[in-house]
């Protein structure tokens, strides 16, 4: 992590953000574990954003919490890394494409297959072990369905919002949702979990 004490100049802020390391360090670790692909990014994504709120510590208004603040730059910090890669294309899928074509996700038919294989996050977030084997499948998935699902699925972010951070086209979003939840899908079958593989998502 950053050593906030090698700056003298700002020496209200630098303890003020090194307290906020010690009580929210983890929770941030946590918040980027479930959204990128690495232990070493989110630490790193984490450290990006005390050392952003270092440097705009007298941005920060106190209307919100500093743990609100720090989550909001976090989160803004993950979108920036998921919109420095290539736009998405077919080819960037582990299958090239080829199970669903552009056709087929511009269907009606594809929405709707979509929201029937939907995983249910708030009952799995609800307990311990579930929540443990999302992550765990999560870190199975492509960087970018990882992170679709994760706005999609778990912080009910809009399509047009989602498709708009990540410099998505809306047939690229469907097709990474769909497959995101095919995989995880059968990722807690594998794992023991049969009912939340079933279509009652």
């Amino acid at each position: 992590m950053v050593d906030l004490n090698k700056s003298t100049d700002l020496e209200s802020p630098v303890e003020e953000v090194s307290q906020w390391v010690e009580e929210h360090g983890d929770l941030l670790y946590r918040f980027a574990r479930y959204r990128v692909s690495s232990h070493e990014l989110a630490e790193d994504l984490v450290q990006i954003t005390f050392i952003s709120a270092l440097k705009d510590w007298q941005r920060f208004r106190r209307e919100s919490s500093p743990k609100t603040w720090l989550v909001s730059i976090l989160r803004h910090k993950i979108i920036d890394h998921y919109r420095r890669k290539k736009p998405a294309s077919l080819e960037d899928f582990p299958d090239g494409g080829e199970a669903v074509t552009q056709s087929a996700i511009a269907s009606e038919e594809m929405v709707q297959d979509t929201e029937s294989i939907r995983l249910n996050p708030e009952e799995i977030l609800e307990h311990q072990e579930l929540r443990h084997t999302l992550r765990e499948c999560l870190d199975l998935l492509p960087e970018r369905f990882k992170q679709v699902f994760v706005m999609r699925d778990i912080e009910n972010e809009s399509t047009e919002n989602i498709c708009r951070e990540l410099n998505l086209s809306v047939s690229n979003f469907s097709v990474m949702l769909y497959r995101a939840r095919l995989l995880l899908k059968d990722c807690f079958l594998k794992k023991g979990f049969p009912s939340l593989s079933k279509n009652k998502y």
